[in-house]
C-alpha cells in the first residue's frame, strides 16, 4: 500500500510559539501524513537544527528565514536591508537549499509530498522539496503585517500564481488572492477548541485588579491595529471594572499601554500566556473586546478570539475593522466610533448573554470542523 502524504509545513510562527491556526491544523491531519513543521528561527524559543518530535507524526525543524517581523526594531531593520540585498537573499537562499538537502531520510519512499506555505518567504527553495502539490495557506495579507523588501514582493506574487491551491481566512484575502493570479482558491476560517473553552467556565482565572469587578477583556497580540486610546478611554469610562490585556506586545505598543496604565490603574496588560491557560482567562471576562483599528492588514482579519469569547460563553464588542464584522451576528456588537465601543459595552454589561447561542456559534467553527474542510481542500481533488 502506497502511504500517505508528507507534509512540509512551511510555518511563519514557531511551533512552541502562540499556539495557533498551524498547530491546530498540523495535529489534527489523517494518521497516514507524517508532517515536517519548518519553523523560523527565532530568538527566545529553542532551535532544532535537526528534526525532533513535537507531536505524533509530527517533527519540526527550524530554518533561517529573514525576522521581517521580529519584535527586536533593529532586528527587523537589519532583516529588511539584507531582504533589499541581491548578495545576501542569494547567500541566504543557497543555505536553505543545501540545508534541505539533508533532510531527506525524513521522507518516506513512494509517500506523495505536499508543501504546505504559510510563510511566503520559503518561495525560492519551494521546488527543492521535490513536492507534488503546493498549497499556500493565506492568513493574512502578508505585505501589511509588516514592512517587505520590494525584492521580495516578486515571491508572494509567484506563489499565488504558481500555487496548485490557495486557501484563504477570509472574503477581502480571496479578493486579494484572485487579483494576484491565484487560480483555485478555497476559503477556511480559523476556528476554536470550543468544548475546551465552554468547560473552563466552570474554573475561571483569577486576574490582575480588585477582585470580583467585572472584567473587559482582550486576549491576541498587541501590536500598531491594537487602538490603544480606545483601550484608555474604556478603562477611564469604567473606573469599577477591570480592562486586562492579554498577550505579547510590540515595545512601541507596550509603551503606549504603559502611558494608558498612568492615569487609568484598572488597565491592566499581563503578558504572554501559555495556550493552556487562555481558556480559564477568557473564562473570566464578562465582555470580550476586539478594539482594531481599520487598516488593510485588519480589513483581511478573521480574527481567533471572536470564537473563543464565543466559546466560553462571553459577548464581544468590536470596531468595524471589517465589512465582514456584520457576519458574525449577534456574537458581537459592532461600533463605529470610540463612542459606540464605549456604549456597546455598557449595554453587554447590563444585559445576560444568550450563553447558548454563543455555544452553537463556537460549535459551528470547532477546529475539529475546520480542520475536516481544510484537509479535503488540501489533500482532495475537488476545492
Amino acid at each position: 500500500m502506497r502511504p500517505g502524504w508528507d507534509v512540509v509545513w512551511l510555518s511563519d510562527i514557531p511551533w512552541a510559539g502562540l499556539w495557533q491556526r498551524p498547530q491546530q491544523l498540523a495535529t489534527r491531519f489523517p494518521d497516514d501524513a507524517r508532517i515536517l513543521f519548518v519553523e523560523p528561527w527565532t530568538l527566545g524559543h529553542r532551535a532544532a537544527a535537526r528534526p525532533v518530535p513535537v507531536a505524533d507524526r509530527i517533527q519540526r525543524v527550524s530554518f533561517p528565514f529573514l525576522p521581517l517581523h521580529a519584535r527586536s526594531l533593529r532586528l527587523r531593520g537589519l532583516a529588511y536591508r539584507l531582504g533589499g540585498s541581491g548578495a545576501a537573499t542569494a547567500t541566504l537562499v543557497a543555505m536553505q537549499r543545501a540545508w534541505i538537502g539533508t533532510l531527506g531520510r525524513f521522507f518516506r519512499p513512494g509517500a506523495k509530498r505536499l508543501t504546505l506555505v504559510e510563510n511566503f518567504m520559503a518561495y525560492p527553495t519551494l521546488r527543492s522539496w521535490r513536492p507534488d502539490r503546493v498549497v499556500y495557506d493565506m492568513i493574512d495579507a502578508p505585505l501589511h503585517f509588516a514592512p517587505v523588501p520590494p525584492r521580495l514582493v516578486p515571491a508572494w506574487e509567484a506563489l499565488l500564481r504558481e500555487a496548485d491551491r490557495v486557501v484563504v481566512t477570509s472574503g477581502p484575502l480571496e479578493s486579494l488572492a484572485r487579483n494576484g493570479g491565484a487560480r483555485r482558491i478555497a476559503r477556511v476560517g480559523n476556528g476554536v477548541e470550543a468544548r475546551r473553552f465552554a468547560e473552563a467556565a466552570e474554573h475561571p482565572a483569577s486576574l490582575p485588579g480588585t477582585a470580583g469587578a467585572p472584567v473587559l477583556g482582550y486576549v491576541g497580540s498587541l501590536h500598531a491595529w491594537l487602538d490603544v486610546p480606545l483601550v484608555g478611554a474604556l478603562a477611564r469610562r469604567f473606573p469599577d471594572a477591570r480592562v486586562v490585556l492579554v498577550g505579547p506586545a510590540h515595545p512601541d505598543t507596550a509603551g503606549a499601554i504603559a502611558r494608558e496604565a498612568a492615569t487609568a490603574p484598572n488597565l491592566h496588560w499581563m503578558g504572554p500566556r501559555p495556550y493552556a491557560e487562555i481558556p480559564a482567562i477568557v473564562a473570566a471576562f464578562r465582555v470580550g473586546l476586539i478594539p482594531f483599528r481599520r487598516t488593510p492588514l485588519t480589513e483581511a482579519v478573521n480574527p481567533v478570539k471572536l470564537y473563543e469569547y464565543a466559546a466560553a460563553g462571553i459577548p464581544c464588542v468590536t470596531t468595524r475593522f471589517s465589512d465582514e464584522v456584520d457576519a458574525w451576528g449577534s456574537a458581537t456588537l459592532v461600533a463605529e466610533t470610540h463612542a459606540q465601543f464605549l456604549d456597546a459595552v455598557a449595554t453587554r454589561l447590563a444585559g445576560s448573554p444568550d450563553r447558548a447561542a454563543l455555544h452553537a456559534f463556537a460549535e459551528a467553527h470547532d477546529w475539529d470542523v475546520i480542520a475536516r474542510r481544510f484537509t479535503s481542500v488540501v489533500l482532495e481533488d475537488a476545492v
